[in-house]
């Protein structure tokens, strides 16, 4: 798909070789290295709050042992819970950049053309108006009831707007299928004196690697 685009707003053509490469590798970062970090953190999260780990598997045990399938994500409600309060505690993305086109007003000040605009979902998702105690974890954040009562952008992980994360929607799936299938036969321990620290690059990394060990349930 990649090989045979054109700009058709643009008019320049297909892509060049650096294009093409770019283009590819940033797929491949967005698909596969945010994903890696995201059910990262979940394991360890999971492996620091017990309570939470025994709800995950009490919900996937409910499911007969076979692996979970697509028609299975309504049923794994708490596993998208987990997920949910895994990216906003730890967002793989966690810091979006925005250059202004043209000045641009925002209540009383402007943003000249040109200008940077960073937003850090991090900084968003630990806000205290909208998660009271935001440093803990608690996937019962993510009742319908309580979703409903905060603003639109108090959690992004994905972005929004019409730049919002093209695959968005995948990487849902994706996640919470995965933290099902994996939580059916495996729980996951983190290695005693491991060091646990924030690296922020372009995603949001575990400095030191997370060093667990993976026990048959």
């Amino acid at each position: 798909m990649l090989l045979h685009a054109t700009d058709e707003e643009g008019g320049t053509g297909g892509m060049t070789d650096r294009q093409l490469r770019d283009e590819a590798m940033t797929i491949f970062l967005a698909g596969h290295e945010t994903t890696a970090n995201a059910l990262t953190w979940t394991w360890y999260l999971l492996s620091q709050h017990p309570d939470a780990e025994a709800r995950l598997h009490a919900e996937v045990d409910a499911l007969g042992g076979r692996l979970p399938a697509i028609d299975d994500l309504p049923k794994l409600t708490y596993t998208e819970k987990l997920l949910a309060e895994s990216m906003r505690l730890y967002p793989p993305a966690w810091l979006l950049g925005y250059r202004a086109i043209r000045d641009y007003p925002v209540g009383r000040y402007v943003i000249p053309k040109g200008g940077i605009v960073l937003m850090s979902q991090y900084v968003m998702h630990h806000d205290p108006r909208y998660y009271p105690d935001p440093f803990r974890f608690d996937p019962e954040r993510w009742e319908p009831a309580a979703k409903a009562v905060r603003p639109k952008f108090s959690y992004f992980p994905f972005g929004g707007g019409p730049r919002v994360c093209i695959g968005e929607s995948f990487a849902w799936m994706e996640g919470i299928l995965l933290i099902a299938t994996l939580a059916q036969r495996w729980r996951l321990r983190l290695v005693p004196g491991h060091p646990v620290v924030l690296q922020p690059l372009i995603t949001l990394r575990p400095k030191h690697g997370m060093m667990m060990t993976a026990e048959r349930r």
